[in-house]
């Protein structure tokens, strides 16, 4: 055990390349990191056994934190016992680039970034499925039944295809495209998007029902079809791939006028593609840039759409953790 210094446990956010919302009913989802949103968790030992929390909801002792932290608690308590660290007392001292409710996985952050800051103070070296099994005990709780998508792609340096039940893996690839990330400033409502088109599928009208079900299996069809673009760098491929996702989107109610004006904004700038990434009802867009330059073009033009904030993702995947 070490006794002195500073302990830090560092994460990143996350956008969905292709798969939303038909990765809810076991469809698989390509989601890319956003390493440029970074979380980190800070640890600083305590002389005595009490555990601080600092972080932009709550200052003060851990036990006391409002119920929006009750993961985090949870969490914490469960690393103290496993981890063998009862009567360790420390600070945990989050700051967070992640934007809040915009589909970018900042709880599933905090969660990782909590672990390996944790971890670190144990000496403990944590496998990254060590990493996503902890961080869902504090997702299960942040969002009842999480799917892990969250967990999977903020603890990971590579591109993730996640099928619920079915396979959590990394692949590799290279492209010269360049992914840009524009945040609406509008907070998203996955959960009310997810119920809406969960209601499409129930609907009491064949027709619908019959539609919506077509649209969730044709959103698995695009991811399967964007990994072989990814993997042949298809860039024109890829970006007819998100055209037509969002299209389907569109259709399930869950895009936003935002969404809508970035969109057309990124495709005047000369985005291959364009769509909603997350729950939509808000939230971030995302555009296939061809190029570098390209990538720069389509920033400016979607701050100019009303973009608060740009990020960009080079499309390129190393396959290991």
């Amino acid at each position: 055990m070490v006794k002195n210094g500073e302990y830090c446990g560092v994460s990143h956010g996350k956008v969905i390349l292709i798969g939303e919302h038909s990765v809810v009913y076991d469809q698989p989802a390509i989601v890319l990191p956003l390493e440029e949103a970074r979380m980190s968790v800070r640890l600083n030992p305590r002389l005595d056994n009490s555990i601080f929390i600092d972080c932009e909801y709550f200052c003060g002792l851990l036990r006391y934190a409002p119920d929006m932290l009750s993961n985090i608690r949870v969490l914490v308590d469960r690393l103290i016992y496993d981890f063998s660290l009862k009567n360790k007392g420390f600070d945990l001292i989050v700051r967070s680039g992640i934007p809040h409710e915009r589909g970018m996985g900042s709880s599933a952050a905090v969660a990782v970034a909590t672990v390996r800051a944790v971890a670190k103070f144990a000496g403990r070296a944590l496998s990254f499925k060590e990493e996503f099994e902890y961080s869902q005990i504090a997702e299960n709780i942040a969002h009842s039944t999480a799917s892990g998508l969250d967990s999977a792609a903020v603890a990971s340096h590579s591109a993730v295809w996640f099928q619920r039940s079915v396979e959590i893996s990394t692949f590799a690839f290279h492209t010269d495209a360049v992914l840009v990330v524009a945040d609406t400033g509008i907070t998203g409502s996955t959960r009310e998007a997810v119920s809406d088109v969960r209601s499409l599928l129930k609907s009491y009208d064949p027709n619908v029902s019959r539609e919506t079900w077509s649209h969730i299996h044709r959103l698995g069809q695009l991811s399967y079809e964007s990994a072989d673009a990814l993997r042949a760098n298809s860039i024109h491929d890829l970006g007819e791939n998100m055209n037509e996702a969002q299209r389907i989107l569109s259709s399930l109610s869950v895009s936003h006028p935002a969404l809508d004006c970035c969109i057309h904004a990124a495709h005047v700038a000369g985005a291959v593609g364009a769509k909603l990434t997350g729950g939509g009802r808000g939230g971030c867009m995302i555009a296939l840039a061809q190029s570098a330059s390209y990538a720069q073009r389509i920033r400016k033009a979607l701050a100019q759409a009303g973009a608060i904030h740009t990020w960009l993702v080079p499309l390129e995947s190393k396959g290991i953790q």
